[in-house]
């Protein structure tokens, strides 16, 4: 006999936390219709959040994903709601898809957090966040991605909190009202499990080639001290450079030409001033050129072509400023620690805050001291902050990997950074600890949804 379908009614509850909140996922052997969403407005100041919607679609052969804007950046008045869905929003699991729902809120008074000490077995966080949090006692909160190492019983494991989502009420302030950047809130007890806190945990997707150069050591870079004369055709962007003695360059090597190396006049103005070159806004700024063609003393890359059709001739060179890359590697892994402690990360032992631990694609002969760049944004990671919902690149310019002032050769690089140690295919690095460790925000937002569960199996 067969067995008859089996309905089940699931209502969620929660609130609109700050980031990208996963609310729901089909269940293996069912299929759901969403039959009503709904998101409130329950700010105690006159606020006006807006609220997103999505509907992420998985390929389950391929990994690929599709969000589904269902509505996006809403506005909640003060005291009022927003119906989301009212009807019937049919969500599948099968063998080729995999459907989730996630909200996004934007409000008011979002920070980040730096810090959590949690004591067990009050129940009791206390929250440090990256600047003035301005939340009083007694104010409702919720927070978001949080990440904590758990000393279960069951051994070490990663927890993220909350979960399931909640809000809590601000218990005490260190400091005073505006300024203070540490508060409060009883979060409820752990089973007297100790937790310890980590920053946002990375989780590596993928790198882009060639993603990092060896600035010094074995197969680091081979400076050219002395130009002595470039031919330059604006109309081909051909650039042949002559130096003082043989290069040793052969075609298809790797060069990178300083901003302002190289200095000409052009007929434009009867060569009546000075041009430095390449500048910021020229296309060899910062750009890895391909050596076309050689002879014993020069050496032709194309630097793009001009609409400045004068002659262009050389004046000086500056010395060292155009370097041969001899070595890039690919990353195939990476993982990082971003703090505050030390500990084991993906299976990474004794990772100390702020190291990261890169696997190339083949052996490098580097040793200690060397030292190693990583071009811009050429890392890929997910975090917990946001659930792993949406990618980041590394390193950013605003990252410490990358030093202000920058170097003049390493536009689109980071700077140097000193291996510390490493087998014969890994490096580690200390790129400095992340100060992101989750979200917070005053309570705005809260959203109810009732789901409908249809047994397929």
């Amino acid at each position: 006999m067969a067995i008859a379908p089996v309905n089940k009614f699931v209502s969620i509850a929660v609130p609109v936390a700050p980031g990208l909140q996963k609310l729901y996922e089909v269940p293996t052997g069912t299929s759901a219709l969403l039959l009503y969403t709904q998101v409130s407005n329950v700010g105690i100041a006159v606020t006006y959040p807006t609220v997103t919607f999505v509907q992420k679609r998985t390929s389950r052969s391929t990994g690929n994903t599709r969000d589904i804007r269902v509505i996006k950046d809403a506005e909640i008045p003060p005291n009022d709601a927003v119906i989301l869905i009212d009807g019937r929003l049919v969500l599948e699991k099968t063998p080729l898809v995999l459907d989730q729902i996630y909200v996004q809120g934007n409000q008011s008074g979002i920070g980040t957090i730096t810090n959590v000490v949690y004591d067990e077995p009050t129940g009791i966080a206390t929250i440090t966040t990256k600047e003035a949090h301005k939340l009083n006692v007694t104010d409702p909160v919720t927070m978001s991605g949080i990440a904590f190492t758990c000393l279960g019983t069951t051994g070490i494991t990663t927890t993220i909190f909350p979960d399931p989502q909640q809000s809590y009420i601000v218990d005490t302030l260190i400091g005073e009202v505006g300024t203070s950047k540490t508060f409060s809130a009883v979060v409820g007890s752990s089973k007297g499990y100790p937790h310890v806190y980590n920053s946002a945990i990375h989780y590596f997707e993928r790198a882009r080639d060639n993603a990092v150069e060896v600035a010094v050591g074995t197969g680091g870079y081979t400076s050219f001290t002395a130009i002595s004369g470039t031919t330059y055709s604006p109309t081909t962007g051909n650039l042949v450079i002559k130096t003082a003695s043989a290069h040793g360059l052969s075609v298809g090597d790797l060069i990178r030409i300083n901003d302002g190396g190289i200095t000409f006049t052009c007929a434009t103005d009867s060569n009546a001033s000075n041009h430095p070159y390449p500048r910021a806004t020229d296309p060899a700024s910062g750009k890895i050129l391909t050596i076309t063609a050689v002879t014993s003393d020069t050496f032709t890359v194309d630097v793009g072509t001009s609409s400045d059709s004068s002659t262009h001739t050389f004046v000086s060179g500056v010395a060292n400023a155009i370097k041969k890359i001899n070595t890039r590697f690919n990353v195939i892994n990476a993982v990082y620690n971003g703090g505050p402690q030390t500990t084991t990360i993906h299976g990474v032992e004794n990772l100390a805050p702020g190291d990261i631990v890169l696997t190339l694609n083949a052996n490098h002969n580097l040793t200690g001291g060397n030292k190693i760049r990583i071009a811009l944004n050429s890392l890929i990671f997910t975090c917990t902050m946001d659930n792993r919902a949406t990618e980041h690149p590394y390193p950013r310019k605003t990252d410490p990997a990358v030093p202000t002032p920058r170097p003049a050769d390493a536009k689109n690089l980071g700077g140097d950074i000193a291996v510390q140690s490493f087998t014969s295919n890994q490096l580690k690095l200390n790129v400095a600890p992340s100060l992101s460790g989750g979200f917070f925000a005053p309570l705005q937002m809260e959203l109810i949804a009732s789901i409908l569960e249809n047994s397929t199996s």
